[in-house]
């Protein structure tokens, strides 16, 4: 079943540039820079997924997303809260109006944000394991990844866990892997 995203940024080029991921990706897209569009898609269509700019013309991702879920037909829409920079105050927001993800537009290339949509979604499987950095090859692995050998996130100080996700381009049994922080992420 095809899923329907509507991906509501104020920056064209981005904007497109995640359309175009997404669209590659099987999904339909809706595009806007408005949240009020946003937000009459989401009420007209229930799609799967939304990712919504900070910036907005007309109302902000916030407000979009606060709107969402004082309405019954749309409160259980998962929500994607977008950001051109890191901000701690913005992502504790959006964290609190129960948005499934924040993220950076740098940290992340559009084909990331498609995985990370699947996952949420159940599209993609996704495992995440404790490595403990003295058992067998862990330490080595650390390194050769180039995390910090005590495993701990550079943000908040939290202990980073191994996410594992396949790669169905190469088939069942291959994975990426990728040390990631449970709460910074």
């Amino acid at each position: 079943m095809i899923k329907k995203i509507i991906i509501a940024i104020d920056d064209d080029f981005i904007r497109e540039s995640y359309a175009s991921a997404f669209l590659e990706n099987n999904f339909e897209v809706l595009k806007t820079k408005s949240g009020k569009e946003a937000l009459g898609w989401a009420k007209a269509e229930t799609p799967d997924m939304i990712i919504a700019d900070t910036v907005l013309a007309e109302i902000s991702g916030f407000k979009l997303l606060e709107d969402l879920r004082q309405d019954l037909d749309t409160q259980k829409i998962p929500v994607i809260i977008f950001n051109k920079f890191e901000s701690k105050i913005e992502r504790e927001r959006a964290m609190e109006l129960e948005a499934v993800n924040f993220f950076v537009a740098a940290g992340v290339t559009p084909d990331e944000v498609v995985r990370k949509v699947k996952i949420i979604l159940g599209e993609q499987k996704s495992y995440r394991l404790s490595i403990y950095k003295n058992s067998y090859d862990a330490g080595k692995m650390i390194t050769d990844f180039g995390y910090p050998y005590n495993l701990k996130c550079k943000e908040c100080g939290s202990d980073l866990v191994l996410f594992l996700i396949r790669d169905l381009d190469k088939g069942e049994n291959y994975f990426k892997a990728s040390f990631i922080c449970p709460n910074c992420d």
